[in-house]
């Protein structure tokens, strides 16, 4: 962990650059003062709180590789066959440079953002009364829950296959700043720290103002402060860190207790403010798409660089060598050639310009309105995964097909018949839902399933075992246990 408190200090320090130098001469020593000087006002901690959120939009987290590159690459929802600049992370060639470096950079930013929260939990108890109670707690329940989805993101993707190894080694845990490496503990033990977090956070969360207020609009609690009661949907709120409850329930196999979530939460949404399924007209929009179906979203990570990382992985006029797009033939079964779900177009379109023959990934391309709040937005936490979980996890198959349904109508498709082959159903809907989220891989490795369609081809399959589920430990971390 010592390199990664050199990172953060640095990061700290350039979160603070509006503060003046002079302030800090001649004062050793010179990080704790720096500390101190920023708890001892509320823009300051603010400051700090929001940097957290600037490091999980990195091209290494939420705004990258665990999001619309790297793990996606894993899920095969790409083309990435022949002489592709990442031909070697579709074939889980794990120790060679590409993937090795690759894997190596998601590991160190989780940690380094991991321990920013730490510090950061730490201090704001330290400086207790700079803010009041009840902002402190929702700042400290929204750095909990973050630490609990990295750390479980890293269970996911470094860890054992749960289902069939829940006991095997997998990751350090850390819920301190600390300075050394901690011992790698059982996956089992990692989801009950998970947990743990998620359970202290969502007491410290049970006043937020997304309850009453929604995604967006402003609240009169926390003395009306826009940082606390603003803009909502766009934090780890209450009901995103529910929603990651949910998710890790699931995947640790209590689906009675992922069912009772996933249901609270499908039945808050009902009643708080501006969520709901995203309309046709709105989803469709030949102006201006909601590709992202922004009113289903419980947490949407902001990324002002978006539009940059759309145009340098999915725009036309990318070499066939380095674009991230998958083969027509591929998407098409994806979506099973039916264009009247929402989810088909206007996020796939073949394009006029660039000479390519295949669809392309237009989901976080920007839109002429800019005042759409949905701009910028990369889906965390949705409403149509908890309708999922809600799925897999029912007491009857009645009641499955009800809640698998209900998101197929609200998706331009109809119901499926109640002969259908549910665990097959969920699996078209993981394919047509997630692309570009970082979830497909995951949900492969969580049902283990010993094939995936082989995203590099137009037909067959690519054998899945541990080989190519388990990314490997970088170096770094080995050397040091």
């Amino acid at each position: 962990m010592n390199k990664y408190l050199y990172k953060i200090t640095f990061v700290f320090l350039v979160s603070l650059t509006a503060i003046s130098c002079s302030d800090f001469l001649d004062v050793v020593p010179q990080d704790k003062i720096l500390e101190d000087q920023t708890y001892s006002s509320e823009a300051g901690v603010q400051n700090v709180h929001n940097g957290i959120y600037l490091q999980l939009s990195g091209d290494n987290l939420y705004g990258g590789h665990l999001s619309m590159d790297a793990v996606e690459i894993l899920g095969q929802q790409y083309n990435m066959g022949g002489s592709h600049v990442k031909n070697r992370i579709a074939n889980y060639a794990y120790a060679e440079s590409v993937p090795k470096g690759t894997f190596s950079n998601i590991w160190e930013s989780a940690f380094t953002t991991i321990l920013s929260v730490n510090k950061f939990l730490e201090s704001i108890e330290e400086h207790s009364g700079v803010i009041s109670i009840e902002k402190a707690n929702l700042l400290k329940g929204e750095a909990i829950a973050i630490r609990a989805m990295l750390h479980f993101d890293m269970l996911r993707m470094y860890g054992p296959i749960y289902k069939v190894a829940p006991a095997d080694p997998s990751i350090p845990y850390y819920d301190a700043a600390v300075t050394s490496n901690n011992k790698l503990l059982p996956a089992t033990e990692v989801i009950l720290k998970v947990v743990k977090d998620l359970d202290n956070a969502i007491v410290l969360l049970q006043n937020d103002p997304i309850l009453t207020n929604g995604r967006y609009a402003a609240s009169t609690a926390f003395d009306g402060n826009p940082y606390y009661a603003a803009n909502r949907g766009q934090r780890m709120n209450l009901l995103a860190a529910k929603c990651l409850k949910a998710r890790v329930l699931l995947y640790a196999g209590d689906k009675t207790g992922a069912s009772a979530v996933a249901n609270e939460v499908i039945n808050a949404a009902k009643t708080v403010p501006s969520f709901g399924w995203t309309s046709n007209l709105d989803a469709t929009n030949s102006a201006n798409p909601d590709r992202i179906f922004s009113s289903e979203n419980f947490f949407s990570l902001s990324d002002f660089t978006l539009y940059l990382k759309q145009r340098a992985l999915f725009d036309a006029s990318i070499s066939e060598f380095e674009i991230y797009s998958p083969l027509l033939s591929r998407i098409n079964a994806v979506f099973e050639s039916n264009d009247n779900d929402y989810r088909s177009l206007p996020t796939w379109k073949i394009p006029s310009t660039g000479g390519k023959t295949q669809k392309l990934f237009y989901k976080y391309e920007d839109v002429p309105d800019k005042t759409k709040l949905f701009r910028f937005q990369i889906p965390m936490f949705k409403l149509s995964e908890m309708y999922l979980i809600a799925t897999e996890t029912a007491a009857t198959p009645a009641e499955s097909f009800t809640f698998l349904n209900t998101l197929r109508f609200n998706r331009g498709l109809t119901n499926v018949a109640a002969t259908a082959v549910l665990a097959t159903e969920i699996t078209k809907e993981y394919r047509k839902e997630f692309i570009g989220e970082g979830q497909l891989f995951f949900y492969y490795k969580r049902i283990n399933s010993t094939t995936i369609p082989n995203g590099s081809a137009a037909s067959g399959n690519v054998s899945m075992t541990a080989l190519q589920y388990v990314v490997p430990l970088p170096d770094a971390e080995i050397n040091f246990q």
